[in-house]
Order: structure tokens, then sequence, then C-alpha cells
């Protein structure tokens, strides 16, 4: 992705991410009083906070808002980064050529499909084509997939006013959703971020049904560093571990999101910060510095380190 792109991406997809948390925002913040929203707003936070303790959140529609705001950009980036790296025999977006199909379990805000449009453009600007996509996305948080979706509309709206993003509306515009096994395809089965020491066992039995379905040829797993000894691993159903293929990966995409960062202020400006009396000065503060310490970006802190794991069926 060259330097014009990025700047134009990073914009379409600020502009997207603040459309979908203000429409959010408006429906939560209806017929509640402000000590009720401060109060929704430091439970979101703290939730966002024990999730980078390896604590699985109830990813509730305020979760969603807060998460989309601070993580989402981040998770693209790790999305479209990993599956640049995927080897080219396993990987259409490497030749522009074929089917590919993606299981994308846990998908949250659909971070890897996101993640797959960029790197679908790239392969197409290299061989002036695109393989075909299909994603079956799959979660247990509705509030997760439906702020998802509005960030994807938005995104094509905003896409469609850059020229030079014409290719990029196209590719998106043809990815398909999926709920049958394309035996034509390629398929991947790809869990970002599902790995917690209290769900381990279920999203096992999950992971392991799916893999037995659909018989993917690629098993891409990432996991914060705390959650590392619950990543899924499909060794048992005869697949090996390629992940040496992600050894000193480096975040390709960098940036900041100028719109969705003054919405963070914004939200403490006008929630947070006359509620020093209510909240205590502890939850106060932890709550403010959140919300405007750092700007959002494409790798919004420093402190965002992950596991990456790839699996090759045998």
């Amino acid at each position: 992705m060259n330097e014009e792109t990025k700047v134009a991406v990073t914009k379409a997809l600020d502009s997207a991410i603040v459309k979908a948390a203000h429409e959010s925002l408006e429906e939560l913040v209806a017929q509640l009083d402000e000590q009720q929203i401060a109060n929704n707003i430091l439970r979101a936070l703290s939730a966002l906070r024990d999730l980078q303790r390896g604590i699985m959140p109830e990813y509730d529609p305020w979760v969603a808002l807060l998460y989309a705001i601070w993580y989402q950009p981040g998770h693209i980036n790790l999305a479209y980064t990993l599956t640049r790296l995927i080897p080219k025999d396993n990987n259409p977006l490497h030749n522009g050529s074929g089917d590919l199909q993606v299981f994308d379990f846990g998908c949250g805000e659909l971070a890897m499909q996101f993640g797959l449009a960029l790197a679908a453009a790239d392969a197409y600007h290299t061989y002036h084509r695109t393989p075909k996509i299909s994603v079956v996305s799959e979660d247990d948080s509705e509030p997760m997939k439906k702020i998802g979706r509005d960030i994807w509309h938005n995104f094509l709206g905003q896409v469609s006013t850059y020229p030079e993003l014409a290719s990029l509306l196209e590719i998106c515009q043809a990815m398909k959703p999926s709920s049958e096994h394309d035996p034509k395809a390629i398929c991947w089965l790809t869990a970002l971020h599902v790995a917690y020491e209290e769900n381990a066992e279920t999203v096992k039995q999950q992971l392991d049904f799916q893999v037995s379905r659909w018989k993917p040829e690629l098993v891409l797993v990432t996991a914060h560093e705390v959650s590392e000894a619950w990543a899924y691993n499909p060794a048992s159903y005869g697949y090996s571990d390629i992940s040496q293929v992600f050894s000193g990966a480096q975040f390709v995409l960098d940036g900041e999101f100028e719109e969705v960062t003054k919405f963070r202020t914004d939200l403490c400006d006008k929630f947070i910060d006359d509620m020093l009396d209510f909240l205590g000065a502890e939850d106060y503060w932890f709550a403010r510095n959140y919300l405007t310490r750092l700007p959002t970006g494409w790798v919004t802190t420093k402190k965002f380190e992950t596991r990456d794991f790839l699996y090759r069926r045998d």
C-alpha cells in the first residue's frame, strides 16, 4: 500500500468509525441521566483494561462502542499485516486469482473482513485482478457484530468519495457474506484474540467442530501475550505449526485517526469532566486518561503486543 492510498484509507476508516460511534452513542444515552452515562463509560473502559490482562469482558453495546474507538483500527492492522504474510501456496491474495473462503470465528467488529479487503486491494494493484472472497463471520456478541457492520457500511460510503480507492471499493462490494462451504475455494479459519482462560475449553470445542466441518487449509490464531497459553491449536486434527512465517512481523500501517481521537475527547468533555465528585478521584482520572491521554491510531498503544500462530493442514 503506497502512502497516498494509506492516507485515504485512514481518513475513510476514521470517518466511518466516528459515524457509527455517534449513532451508537445517541441510542445508548437516550433516557439516561449524566451519572448513569458516566457509570456505563467507566464500566466499559474498565472492561477494556481487563481485556489487556486477559480477562474476557461481556461485549455489551457500551463495551462494543468503546472497543470500536480504541481497538478496531489496531485489529484491522493486525489482520491486514498477517494476511499478507501467509505463504503463497495457500494464499490467493499473492497472485490475485482463485477463490478464498474465510471462516472468521469470534469475528468481533469484522477486523478480518477489513484486513482481507485491504490485502486484496494490494493484490489488485500488483496483478490487476483479485480472488473471489467470501467471509463467514461468527460471534456470540450481536452488539460487536452490529457496530462492525455499521462501520463497514460507512467505510464503503467513505471509500466511494476517494478516486484513488476505486479498486478497493470494487473489492469491498464484491466480498460476500457466506454460510455454506465452497469446495472450490481455499479455506482459512481465523480466530483473532478469542483466547481466554475462562472459556478456553468451550472455544476449543467450538473450533474443533469448525475444523472438522470446514477442513480449512490454514488456521490462523492470535492472542494477547497474557493469554498465549489458552490460544487454540488444531494439531490433533493433522495440522503442522508454520507460525515462523510471522517471526518478526511488524504492523504495516501507521498513522493517527483524528476524528476518532476528537470523538473520545468530546466524550470525556461531555460525560466525564464534571463527574469528579460522583466517580471519585481514582475512577475519574482513570476514565479521563483512557479517553484523552493517547490518540487513536493504527497502533493506539505500543503495548499492543500479540502472539500469532499459523497452522497448515498436512
